[in-house]
């Protein structure tokens, strides 16, 4: 793993930590306990001002950074065995939060919270069976992304239904800017996957969807939480595995270029 791009992931941590313990602080001080109003105060006031600047911060870096065709095996190191566990925890968090999320929706009838439960169980394993044929070596398939691709689009819905008519939006958009983060990083992934898209578009956002995923943790029961910890897990995992160096002759394995 390049150790340039090891920092900048723990980097990305610490700033969403950060977030997270802001976060965390504005949902036990910031409202009042009365008329569920928001009520000024520090954290929530720092929060989205720091938000903003580290998104502005990653938008800036990543203009920086080469403009490079599509194509995964190319941009993307073989995990090794730290990176595969790191994946394999992450899928298990999304096969966990599924679990948990099923086992709440189906009694409820909830749609969108089912849908997402059994996607996330999906997700886990495709994740899981993705790293697998890029630590063997082979040219990974787009399939064991499209779980996680569609995760993110009903986490979106799962996420936004319930507050809809919720008039405090300081109360729900860390976690929706969130799942919106995730499902955008995942289609980004998966469109490298099949050798379209663009490199720096999938760092743009999945270094966001880590920074959002990470704050995010402060919300919601134990499932959405399971889900936007394995999310920023998995994405950490494949933005650590870019290539940073000489990139490898297309048509050549790694070793012989």
């Amino acid at each position: 793993m390049n150790q340039t791009v090891w920092l900048r992931c723990a980097r990305l941590w610490c700033q969403g930590l950060l977030l997270f313990t802001l976060r965390f602080a504005q949902l036990r001080t910031g409202f009042d306990p009365e008329t569920g109003l928001t009520v000024p105060r520090t954290p929530g006031t720092a929060l989205p001002i720091l938000l903003a600047l580290f998104a502005a911060a990653e938008l800036v870096w990543c203009l920086r950074t080469r403009r490079e065709e599509a194509g995964f095996t190319r941009h993307f190191a073989p995990p090794g065995d730290g990176a595969a566990a790191a994946a394999v925890l992450g899928g298990m968090l999304w096969a966990a939060g599924g679990l948990l999320m099923l086992l709440t929706a189906i009694p409820a009838r909830e749609v969108a919270g089912g849908v997402t439960g059994l996607l996330s169980l999906a997700s886990g394993a495709g994740m899981v069976l993705l790293v697998r044929q890029a630590r063997s070596g082979d040219a990974p398939g787009v399939t064991p992304a499209l779980p996680a691709m569609f995760l993110g689009v009903f986490l979106v819905l799962e996420v936004y239904l319930p507050s809809s008519s919720d008039p405090v939006l300081a109360r729900f958009y860390i976690p929706l800017l969130a799942a919106v983060g995730t499902a955008c990083a995942f289609s980004r992934l998966a469109g490298l996957l099949r050798g379209e898209g663009s490199v720096r578009a999938f760092v743009l956002w999945g270094d966001l969807a880590v920074l959002l995923c990470l704050a995010a943790l402060a919300d919601g029961g134990l499932a959405r939480r399971f889900l936007f910890g394995g999310a920023a897990l998995l994405l950490t995992v494949f933005l650590c595995l870019r290539r940073t160096g000489p990139l490898p002759e297309v048509g050549l394995p790694a070793e012989e270029a």
